[in-house]
C-alpha cells in the first residue's frame, strides 16, 4: 500500500528546529574528568583548605558565551600551600542577573557553605577545584558531639564497589581528616 505524506510549513520549522539543536550539540564541547585517589587529589592540588564561603559571584566571560562563579572563602584552616586569610577561586557555571549557566560536574556554593577545598593553580588565573566535585568535601556539625565533620563527596573515586554501611562513607572528624591529608603530602615529599 503506498503511503503518501503531505509537506505542511510546520514540518519545515520542526526540522529546522531539529537541525540547528544538533547542529549546537555537536558544536558543544564537553568535560571528562578521571576519577582521582584521595592521594592524587592531594599531590595534584597546590592549595588546599578548609574554609566558609562568604561569597558567591557570578560573571560573563570576556567573550560572553558562558559564566563562571568566582566563590571567596574565609579561610580557617591551611592544610597544604600559604593562602592568605581569604582566597577566591573560580567555578564553571553560576547566574548573572536572569541568566543561569549550569555546568555538569562543576561544584555549587551559596555563602555560609563550609568545605575542605582542593584546588589547582596554573600561571596567573585564579585556582579551579581539583577534579571539579571530586576536589570539595564538605564540612557540617554532628548534631550528636557538636563536632565538625568531613563529608565525603557523593562520587567515590576508588573503584571499590559502594556498600550501604561502608564505613569509608561515614563522616570523619575534621581533625582526621587534616591528618589524613597531611600524611599524604609527607609522604610526596
Amino acid at each position: 500500500m503506498p503511503c503518501s505524506m503531505s509537506y505542511t510549513p510546520s514540518m519545515s520549522r520542526n526540522f529546522a528546529i531539529v537541525v540547528m539543536c544538533l547542529a549546537l550539540t555537536a558544536a558543544a564541547g564537553a568535560a571528562t574528568v578521571a576519577p582521582l585517589s584521595f592521594d592524587e587529589l592531594v599531590n595534584e592540588s597546590t592549595t588546599v583548605v578548609y574554609g566558609r564561603v562568604s561569597e558567591v559571584r557570578g560573571q560573563w566571560s570576556d567573550d560572553r558565551r558562558r559564566i563562571d562563579s568566582f566563590v571567596t572563602v574565609e579561610v580557617f584552616g591551611r592544610y597544604k600551600g600559604s593562602p592568605g586569610e581569604t582566597l577566591t577561586c573560580a567555578v564553571p557555571g553560576g547566574t548573572v542577573g536572569r541568566y543561569m549557566n549550569l555546568v555538569p560536574g562543576a561544584p555549587t556554593f551559596t555563602p555560609g557553605d563550609r568545605a575542605v577545598l582542593f584546588l589547582t593553580s596554573r600561571g596567573p588565573r585564579l585556582p579551579i577545584t581539583t577534579g571539579f566535585t571530586q576536589g570539595i568535601y564538605r564540612v557540617t556539625v554532628d548534631a550528636r558531639t557538636g563536632t565538625a565533620v568531613v563529608v565525603p563527596p557523593a562520587i567515590e573515586t576508588t573503584n571499590r564497589r559502594i556498600v550501604r554501611g561502608d564505613v569509608m562513607r561515614k563522616p570523619v572528624p575534621l581533625a582526621s581528616f587534616e591528618a589524613a591529608v597531611r600524611a599524604v603530602k609527607q609522604v610526596a615529599h
